[in-house]
C-alpha cells in the first residue's frame, strides 16, 4: 500500500514573495544590460539565463495568484465533503458532530477518490475522505492554483494471512505477489512448497463478500475494484464468519483438546485391550474345566464309583460352572470398560486426524479480530517483491504508520485555504476527537494516542501543519531524517 508522504514547508505571503522575485528581476536585467555583444562573457550568459529564469518564475506565480484569486468561494457555515465516506469512520462521526448542537453543516457526497480530489484542487470542497494519499498529479493541480495540502490520518486498517499457532509450513514471511498468487481465481497454488516453503498441501480459506474483510482483501491485495467469489480461485471455502474462517485454520477447539488426549487414550485402550483378552481366557479355561468335570462325573457314574468320589465328581461340576459364571459376569464387565475406552480412544482418534489436517490452512481476517485469536493464529510478516518493506509483522504501529503492505490509512485531506475556515476546524476537531473510539467500534485500527495529539494541535493552531508533497522521502521509525530541500507553498 502506498504510504501518505510530508513535509513541513515554511508558508510565505504573496506579496512579499512577489516583491522578492521583482527584485531578482531588475538585478538580473542590469547584469543583462552591461553587454549584448555575441561574445559576452560566459557570465553574462548565466546572466541572462538567470534572468529569464526569473522573469518565467514571475509569471508563472502571478498566473497562480490570478488562478487562486478567480478559486469559488466557500459558503459559509458548510463544509463540504467528498470521495469514499462509505468505507471510512465518516458516517459515524457526521452522527457524533451532529450529537454537539454544532452550527456547522456537513454536506457529504460519495463521488469517489478521483473525483474528490479534483473537486479539492478546484477549489469547490474542502475535504476529500479517502484510503489514498493524493497523487502527484492531483497536487500538481493544487499547486497551480495557489492551494497548499494538508493530510489528517484518521485510523487504519489491515487484513492478516495466519495459519494455525504452533504449526510449520516451513517459513513465515510471504509478498504481497505471492499472497496473490495464492487466492487469485485460477491459482495453480495446492502446496505450499510452489511459494518456496514445505511440501505441505495448501488449503486456502476466508471470509464470504459479506464480510468487510473480503472488499478490503479484493480491492488492496488482488487488485479488483468490485472483488466478487469469481476473482478467486474456485476451491476458495467462503465462511459467513469471522469465527468460520478460524475454526477452518485452527481447527474445532473441542478437537484441539482431544487430540491432545490422544496418546493418554490410546494407553488406556491398549490396557483394557489386553484385560479383555485375559478374562476371555479365563471364561475360555473356566468353560473347559466345565466341560471335563461332566465328562469325569459320566465317567465316574459308568465305573461305578463309591459314593464319595461320585459326590467329589458333583462338586467338581459344581465348582466349574461358578467358576464359569464368574468369569463370564467379569467378562461382561471387561468388556463393557473395552467398549467404553475403545470408543472414546477413536474420537480422540478422530479428533486429531482432523486436527492435523488443518495444517497448511490458510485465511486471512481483519487485523481486529485477529489480536482477539493471536494466541491461536500465526500471522505471516508481508513483503514487497522488491523488498522495500521487507517481512513486516502485522502490528499497531506497523499498520497505522502505512509500513505493514496490507494495510491502509484512512485519510482526511484538506488545502490550508480550507484549513483557515473555522467550520473546517470545528468538524475536523470533533472527526479527531472521536476517531480512536469510532475505531475501536468499528473493528478498524485506532491510531496512537500521540499521533491524534499531534494532529489536533494543527487545528488548534499550536502547531503549523505539515504540507503534503508527493516527492518527500519516507522516513521509517528510528532512521535518522535527511534534510529536504527547501520548498516554497504554493503562495
Amino acid at each position: 500500500m502506498t504510504r501518505s508522504r510530508t513535509r513541513t514547508r515554511t508558508r510565505s505571503h504573496p506579496v512579499r514573495l512577489l516583491a522578492g522575485v521583482a527584485g531578482l528581476a531588475c538585478a538580473a536585467t542590469l547584469l543583462t544590460g552591461c553587454s549584448e555583444d555575441d561574445a559576452a562573457p560566459a557570465g553574462d550568459v548565466v546572466a541572462r539565463q538567470q534572468a529569464a529564469q526569473v522573469e518565467e518564475e514571475t509569471l508563472e506565480q502571478e498566473a497562480v495568484e490570478r488562478r487562486h484569486a478567480a478559486l469559488p468561494g466557500r459558503p459559509a457555515g458548510v463544509v463540504e465533503l467528498d470521495g469514499s465516506p462509505r468505507g471510512s469512520l465518516t458516517p459515524q462521526a457526521l452522527d457524533r458532530f451532529a450529537g454537539t448542537g454544532s452550527s456547522v453543516t456537513v454536506e457529504v457526497a460519495d463521488n469517489g477518490e478521483d473525483v474528490a480530489f479534483g473537486q479539492l484542487c478546484a477549489g469547490e470542497i474542502d475535504l476529500v475522505d479517502s484510503t489514498r494519499p493524493i497523487s502527484r498529479a492531483e497536487w500538481d493541480a493544487c499547486r497551480s492554483v495557489g492551494l497548499d495540502v494538508v493530510q489528517f490520518q484518521i485510523a487504519a486498517d489491515a487484513v492478516v494471512v495466519a495459519v494455525k499457532s504452533e504449526s510449520d509450513v516451513g517459513g513465515d514471511c510471504l509478498s504481497t505477489e505471492q499472497v496473490r498468487d495464492i487466492y487469485r481465481a485460477g491459482s495453480p497454488v495446492t502446496s505450499w512448497e510452489h511459494v518456496g516453503l514445505d511440501a505441505v498441501p495448501l488449503v486456502v480459506g476466508g471470509p464470504d463478500p459479506e464480510n468487510s474483510a473480503f472488499g478490503f482483501f479484493g480491492r488492496n491485495v488482488l487488485g479488483t475494484p468490485q472483488p466478487g467469489l469469481t476473482n478467486l480461485r474456485s476451491d476458495y471455502h467462503a465462511f459467513d464468519s469471522d469465527q468460520g474462517s478460524r475454526v477452518f485454520v485452527v481447527g474445532d477447539e473441542e478437537d484441539e483438546r482431544l487430540a491432545e488426549e490422544y496418546a493418554d487414550r490410546a494407553r488406556a485402550r491398549d490396557q483394557a485391550r489386553s484385560a479383555l483378552v485375559v478374562a476371555q481366557q479365563v471364561l475360555d479355561d473356566a468353560q473347559d474345566e466345565v466341560s471335563a468335570a461332566w465328562r469325569e462325573r459320566a465317567k465316574g457314574i459308568a465305573d461305578r464309583r463309591s459314593p464319595a468320589d461320585l459326590a467329589r465328581d458333583r462338586q467338581r461340576v459344581r465348582d466349574a460352572i461358578a467358576a464359569r459364571d464368574a468369569a463370564r459376569a467379569e467378562l461382561a464387565v471387561v468388556r463393557e470398560k473395552w467398549v467404553r475406552v475403545r470408543d472414546r480412544f477413536v474420537v480422540s482418534r478422530d479428533a486429531r486426524r482432523r486436527d492435523e489436517q488443518v495444517r497448511g490452512h490458510v485465511a486471512y481476517f481483519r487485523f481486529s479480530y485477529y489480536e482477539l485469536f493471536e494466541d491461536q493464529l500465526r500471522p505471516f510478516e508481508i513483503t514487497t517483491p522488491e523488498g522495500e518493506r521487507n517481512c513486516i509483522f502485522p502490528s499497531q504501529r506497523t499498520i497505522t504508520s502505512g509500513e505493514y503492505p496490507l494495510a491502509r490509512q484512512l485519510l482526511v485531506t484538506t488545502t490550508v485555504r480550507s484549513l483557515d475556515r473555522r467550520e473546517v476546524r470545528v468538524f475536523l476537531e470533533s472527526y479527531l476527537g472521536d476517531a480512536d473510539r469510532l475505531a475501536e467500534d468499528t473493528q478498524l485500527v485506532p491510531l496512537p494516542e500521540a499521533t491524534v495529539r499531534t494532529q489536533l494541535s494543527w487545528l488548534t493552531g499550536d502547531v503549523p501543519p505539515p504540507l503534503v508533497s508527493p516527492d518527500a522521502p519516507v522516513v521509517e521509525e528510528g532512521a535518522e531524517e535527511q534534510p529536504a530541500p527547501q520548498e516554497q507553498p504554493a503562495r
